[in-house]
């Protein structure tokens, strides 16, 4: 195989936890603010909890705490098994830490591109899935991972769905209240956050 590839880090620090935690929250706020000026979701305009201060829509404070909870777990189940495979571009950092950028672009995206959830919408989100995957990592364990965080991240917003915390519109409700096209977004997510993990020390 010629050259021997250095191992990746699987520690995990303080610093590795609140930087995942920070970008999440900085990530999935920004995605979830496209999503709701868009009307691709809502939240109740009753909720217990506050909204966030200057922005033009209804988001509750929790949201950034949700996102960065998300991304801080799933960094850290990537970080964990990072040497159980070996994605084609793991080790290339300029593409590592475009991967952020790359899926706060796409996430924006599903809320300003509107082809018809349950139609084209879901055809455009899963090539722009398949082909990430293909460019950046074409590991067994690469898709098995998103694939595993597209069913756990579908199914608890399924249930925040249906324990009220927010909603998505009508047109946008089609799998049990959220969109056809979620999981596709959420294996976009594993891809991205599986190679930018791999270049934090």
């Amino acid at each position: 195989m010629g050259k021997h590839r250095q191992k990746a880090s699987t520690k995990i620090t303080f610093g590795f936890v609140i930087l995942c935690f920070v970008l999440g929250a900085i990530i999935g706020t920004i995605g979830d603010f496209c999503h709701v000026f868009t009307e691709v979701d809502a939240y109740p305009a009753n909720g217990p909890a506050p909204f966030l201060p200057f922005l033009p829509v209804l988001m509750p404070v929790w949201v950034p705490f949700l996102f960065g909870g998300a991304l801080m777990l799933m960094g850290i189940v990537h970080r964990l098994l990072a040497n159980t495979y070996r994605p084609v571009m793991g080790s290339n950092p300029d593409i590592a830490y475009a991967m952020p950028f790359l899926f706060t672009m796409l996430y924006g995206l599903t809320g300003f591109i509107n082809l018809g959830t349950g139609g084209l919408q879901d055809v455009w989100i899963a090539a722009v899935a398949i082909t990430l995957w293909f460019a950046v990592d074409r590991s067994m364990m690469g898709a098995i991972l998103a694939l595993g965080i597209a069913i756990a991240g579908t199914m608890f917003e399924i249930m925040l769905v249906h324990a009220g915390g927010f909603y998505y519109l009508p047109e946008h409700a089609n799998l049990m209240g959220v969109p056809s096209w979620l999981p596709w977004l959420y294996m976009s997510a594993s891809i991205c956050i599986s190679l930018f993990v791999r270049q934090l020390k």
